[in-house]
């Protein structure tokens, strides 16, 4: 039977929790901004009716898969092209009203986010590949969404609607 001593189980726990650490900052995100706002009181509303302050959004969304054969694509998930304008909704992709939605709570940060200096986790989603151009409330666009690793799923995720409705 072999004795653990003081000297020998040091090492072996500082390597696993070395390791768990770097396992869960992979896992996390990046840290965002939240902002709270009240709700206006009726002292604070305007006289006359403002126009819909939506961001402005003009985009066009080109849809592939990656040649891995041993990947599934999501159900539903076709290759196309499709546009999206938002404020007003509409274009041809399928659910303008639920993309635009979903790209003004989620802002530019999905599509301006660069996640190749980003520690991820090492795992693939599919062969899913979505190339993004255009503007999102006078930022222009130009990315490709994947679902490469942990962080580019994430990243599709966030704008789901947008990119697969």
């Amino acid at each position: 039977m072999r004795k653990h001593t003081f000297a020998t189980a040091l090492p072996t726990r500082l390597a696993a929790l070395a390791a768990l650490g770097l396992l869960i900052t992979a896992c996390g995100n990046e840290p965002t901004e939240v902002t709270a706002t009240s709700p206006e009181t009726e002292s604070d509303a305007p006289d006359e009716t403002t126009p819909d302050e939506s961001a402005e959004v003009e985009l066009v969304i080109e849809r592939s898969l990656s040649e891995d054969d041993a990947l599934t694509a999501e159900e539903g998930y076709e290759e196309g092209e499709w546009t999206l304008t938002c404020a007003p909704a509409g274009g041809d992709h399928p659910d303008p009203d639920a993309a635009c939605a979903e790209i003004e709570e989620a802002g530019t940060e999905p599509f301006t986010m660069d996640t190749s200096d980003m520690m991820c986790t090492m795992q693939i989603g599919g062969p899913e590949v979505v190339h993004v151009t255009g503007q999102v409330d006078g930022t222009e666009i130009d990315t490709e969404f994947n679902k490469r690793n942990g962080c580019e799923i994430d990243r599709f995720e966030q704008v789901h609607s947008v990119l697969n409705p």
